[in-house]
């Protein structure tokens, strides 16, 4: 083969590389490849790949197809099993999130004074009753003031 056929092979392998080729250009290129002799160092691994390309993979009879496509016994019930286990979970699931949430009783305010939580039921009441009595003694002192400031 001359230099310039050489030089159009490579166009046409660029043009294959790169998904550009057409129908003919690939007949071409297998032909070239498959009767060319005394290739150039650089076109050595090409004509390997075409020749694999025209090699004709042996179809699998019908009887190998179906023994890949239907599931054996073993897979059917690994198949079987998946959707309980899905069940089982989401059931476990939908029991943890939408139970009421419990509090520990010792946990639970009666009353906060100042910014603090009071869980004694007797000292909330017992600083309760400190404040009512604190806040009647003062109502005196609010009504001596009232009248000393309200006379002419």
């Amino acid at each position: 083969m001359n230099k310039v056929t050489q030089e159009y092979v490579r166009e046409l392998l660029r043009r294959y590389m790169e998904g550009e080729s057409t129908q003919e250009e690939l007949k071409l290129l297998k032909d070239y490849f498959g009767n060319a002799s005394d290739l150039p160092a650089d076109l050595v691994p090409y004509a390997q790949m075409f020749a694999l390309i025209d090699e004709k993979m042996p179809t699998p009879s019908i009887e190998a197809l179906d023994k890949f496509a239907s599931p054996t016994k073993g897979e059917r019930k690994r198949l079987l099993i998946w959707p309980f286990i899905a069940a089982a979970c989401i059931t476990a699931f939908a029991v943890i999130l939408l139970a009421p949430p419990q509090q520990k009783e010792e946990s639970m305010a009666i009353a906060y004074v100042d910014g603090k939580m009071l869980n004694d039921q007797a000292q909330a009441m017992r600083i309760g009753q400190e404040a009512l009595q604190e806040i009647f003694s003062n109502g005196n002192q609010v009504e001596q003031l009232n009248e000393l400031f309200n006379t002419p």
